[in-house]
């Protein structure tokens, strides 16, 4: 009888444990976003030093010849609608995940590591776009204006910013559930297909090229995965079979 009890003790002790997904230690929360912040803003200055416009010459010079065979599916008219629609999809993806991790007593801790997620995927996105100064799809299509070709925008194409943000959500988001929850296939259609219609828009509107969304999803959810396992409060682990019982603690 003792045994059980001590067992449901435990297991009431860890679960209590578990309520609490995140725990930020706020001064360490403050510097990191404030870094991240700076680097995000330091860029819209580098971005102009770094990023030339392009001549007319040169913009004639670009062949699709030299792009990967699947990233042409890209290669299609510009559509303004098809633009605005990928902001849509990304505004719901953020809505959604805001609306599913809601948690009123630990709403703070939340909102902080969903909050550095955002600051260092922009930074990061921003940095590599200004880098890479990659040539956006509408680019090669000749019925786009040589004034709309020649804007520093149109050379930030890789990797998407879109895809990396509507992603980083989403793996905040299935974090949380899972960690409270386990697994579950409708959270994850929900969260996933709505960040894939985004970076499927992107494609679509002559945004990106497949691999400008590809890579932004896979560094969105990297950096959201390992931003939410930092945070992580699981200290406490518990492994019972029917003959043994193991605790542990993690500091």
């Amino acid at each position: 009888m003792k045994k059980i009890s001590l067992i449901v003790l435990i297991i009431i002790i860890t679960q209590s444990a578990f309520a609490q997904t995140f725990k930020v230690d706020k001064t360490d929360f403050l510097i990191k976003s404030a870094a991240w912040g700076v680097l995000s803003l330091s860029n819209n200055y580098f971005d102009r030093q770094i990023i030339s416009k392009p001549t007319q010459q040169e913009l004639e010079a670009l062949s699709t010849n030299n792009l990967w065979s699947f990233d042409k599916i890209a290669l299609v008219d510009y559509s303004k609608k098809l633009k605005d629609y990928s902001d849509y999809t990304a505004l719901g993806t953020l809505g959604t995940v805001i609306y599913l991790t809601y948690d009123d007593p630990n709403l703070l801790d939340n909102i902080m590591v969903f909050l550095e997620i955002l600051l260092a995927q922009d930074a990061v996105g921003k940095w590599t776009k200004t880098l890479t100064s990659r040539y956006r799809p509408f680019v090669y299509n000749e019925n786009v204006s040589l004034d709309t070709k020649q804007q520093r925008n149109s050379q930030h194409s890789f990797y998407s910013l879109h895809s990396s943000t509507v992603f980083s959500a989403a793996t905040f988001g299935y974090y949380y559930h899972y960690q409270n929850n386990g697994h579950s296939i409708p959270y994850a259609i929900l969260l996933y297909g709505t960040a894939t219609a985004t970076a499927a828009l992107r494609v679509a509107s002559a945004q990106h090229f497949p691999s400008d969304v590809m890579a932004g999803a896979i560094a969105g959810s990297a950096i959201s995965y390992f931003i939410c396992k930092f945070y992580d409060n699981d200290r406490f682990n518990i492994d019972l079979t029917s003959n043994t019982l193991k605790f542990g603690v993690r500091f």
